[in-house]
C-alpha cells in the first residue's frame, strides 16, 4: 500500500487553491452614511429635495407686496388695521401703548376722536353662554347679544324661561339652544359666561329653592375655560336694609332662616363663590345686583308688584295695595338691564 495514502481524523488535506479567486472591492465613499449614499444614488430623489429647498428660500427672501396707492394712504390704511376691538362698545386700544404692562394703555371710548372702529374693520364675535336665556331677562339680553353679532348658547330648564321668548333665533347659525338644568355639569368652549339661571320670583322660588350648586357648576367651567364669568345677583342680599339707598358696602339686614330666605341666602352665597374664585382661581368675574325689573316679556303672574298691578288692570280690579302704602322700591325697564354688557365687557 505504498501508492495508499493514509488520512486520519483532523488531518485532512487543504484544499487546492483556485486561481480565479479576486478579493472584493471596497466600497466607495466609506465615510458616507447609509442614507446619504442613497440619495446620491437616487438622483431624481436628490433633484427633487434640491428644488424644494430653493423655492422654500426664494419664498422667505422675497420682499412682501406694497399695498396700492401712496405712501401716506398706505401707513394710514396699516395704521387703522393695527387697531384691536376690545369690547362690544367700541373701545380701541392701541397695541404699541397697551404692550407696556397695560399701565400705558390708550383707551378710546365711545364718541370721542378715533373712537369708531375703522371702515372694513368688523368686530371679531364672542362664543358667549347664557344660563336662563329663556327667561325675562336673559332673553332680552340673547337679543342685545346676538345683535352685537356674537355667537349665543343658551342653556335653559324652562323651569321659568320660555322657548317663545327666543323663538325668533331659530334658524340664526350663531344661536344655541340646550334645554340643560345647571345644577348637572356641562362642558362648553366659551368666551364669556352669563350666569342668569335662577327662579326669581316668591312664587317660583319657593318651589325650587336652592341655587347654590348651579353657580358653583358654572364657576367650575369658567375656571376650566379661562372665560369671563358675570352674576347676576340681587337687591335681596341686603334683606331689610336700615339703609337708604344701599351702597355698595353695606352689608345688609338679614334674616337667615325666614320663608324668603331661600332666594336671600342663596344669592349671598353665590356672590361669596364667585369671590373665592376670582381670589383662588385669579377668575376675571362681575357681581350686577338687579332691583326690580319690568318690561315686555315678564311673566303676569310672578307675584312681584309691577307684575300684580297690570293683572289686576288688565282684569279691571282694584290694584291692591299691602301694608301702610309707604313701601318704596327701586324700578328699571329692562331694556336698562341690558347694560349688563359693557359691565362684563369693559375692565375694572
Amino acid at each position: 500500500m505504498a501508492g495508499s495514502e493514509l488520512i486520519y481524523r483532523g488531518h485532512e488535506a487543504a484544499p487546492a487553491e483556485t486561481t480565479g479567486y479576486s478579493p472584493k472591492p471596497s466600497k466607495r465613499l466609506p465615510w458616507l452614511s447609509r442614507s446619504a449614499r442613497y440619495l446620491l444614488g437616487e438622483h431624481r430623489l436628490l433633484f427633487a429635495l434640491v428644488g424644494m429647498a430653493l423655492a422654500s428660500a426664494l419664498f422667505l427672501l422675497a420682499p412682501p407686496p406694497r399695498p396700492a396707492g401712496s405712501g401716506a394712504a398706505a401707513e394710514a390704511a396699516a395704521a387703522a388695521a393695527r387697531a384691536i376691538v376690545v369690547s362690544g362698545g367700541g373701545a380701541l386700544v392701541s397695541p404699541h401703548r397697551s404692550g407696556m404692562g397695560g399701565a400705558g394703555a390708550v383707551v378710546m371710548r365711545p364718541g370721542s376722536v378715533g373712537g369708531k372702529v375703522p371702515l372694513g374693520l368688523r368686530r371679531k364675535g364672542l362664543r358667549i353662554v347664557v344660563t336662563g336665556g329663556a327667561g325675562f331677562v336673559g332673553s332680552h339680553l340673547v337679543d342685545r347679544l346676538m345683535e352685537r353679532g356674537d355667537s349665543v348658547i343658551v342653556v335653559d330648564n324652562f323651569f321659568t324661561g320660555r322657548k317663545e321668548n327666543v323663538v325668533h333665533h331659530f334658524g340664526n347659525p350663531n344661536f344655541e339652544l340646550i334645554r340643560h338644568d345647571v345644577v348637572e355639569p356641562i362642558l362648553l368652549e366659551v368666551d364669556q359666561i352669563y350666569h342668569l339661571a335662577c327662579p326669581a320670583s316668591p312664587v317660583h322660588y319657593k318651589f325650587n329653592p336652592t341655587n347654590v350648586v348651579g353657580t358653583l357648576n358654572m364657576l367650575g367651567l369658567a375656571k376650566r375655560v379661562g372665560a369671563r364669568f358675570l352674576l347676576t345677583s340681587t337687591s335681596e342680599v341686603y334683606g331689610d336694609p336700615l339703609q337708604h339707598p344701599q351702597v355698595e358696602t353695606y352689608w345688609g339686614n338679614v334674616n337667615p332662616i325666614g320663608v324668603r330666605s331661600c332666594y336671600d341666602e342663596g344669592k349671598r352665597t353665590a356672590e361669596t363663590l364667585t369671590m373665592d374664585y376670582h381670589r383662588g382661581a385669579n377668575l376675571e368675574v362681575r357681581i350686577a345686583r338687579i332691583f326690580n325689573t319690568y318690561g315686555p316679556r315678564m311673566c303676569i303672574d310672578d307675584g312681584r308688584v309691577v307684575s300684580n298691578f297690570v293683572a289686576q288692570a288688565l282684569r279691571k280690579e282694584p290694584l291692591t295695595v299691602y301694608g301702610d302704602g309707604k313701601q318704596t322700591r327701586s324700578f328699571q325697564y329692562v331694556s336698562d338691564l341690558v347694560g349688563l354688557l359693557p359691565l362684563l365687557n369693559f375692565p375694572t
